[in-house]
């Protein structure tokens, strides 16, 4: 297991703009790929997550809309998706 400490960007290459950054850094068993640490950074950002907020602030939409993407995204990555 190695201390790994990983960046991810999004944003444009045309324009050099970054929409988010994200820096991860704990243990992975996948030093050069680091899924693993990625997986749990996933599971720590999303138990961070109350839909309660999204219908307080009446985004309540927009956050079931949100749970859809992140459902069919993690199918995609782990080729669960059945077509």
């Amino acid at each position: 297991m190695a201390h790994e400490v990983i960046t991810i960007s999004s944003g444009s290459i045309e324009t050099g703009l970054t929409n988010l950054k994200i820096t991860i850094e704990g243990e992975s068993k996948m030093p050069f790929w680091n899924h693993d640490l990625k997986v749990k950074a996933v599971l720590v950002l999303l138990n961070s997550i109350d839909i309660k907020h999204y219908y307080e602030d009446n985004l309540q939409d927009q956050g079931y809309q949100s749970a859809k993407e992140i459902i069919d995204s993690t199918k995609y990555a782990f080729g669960l998706y059945v077509i």
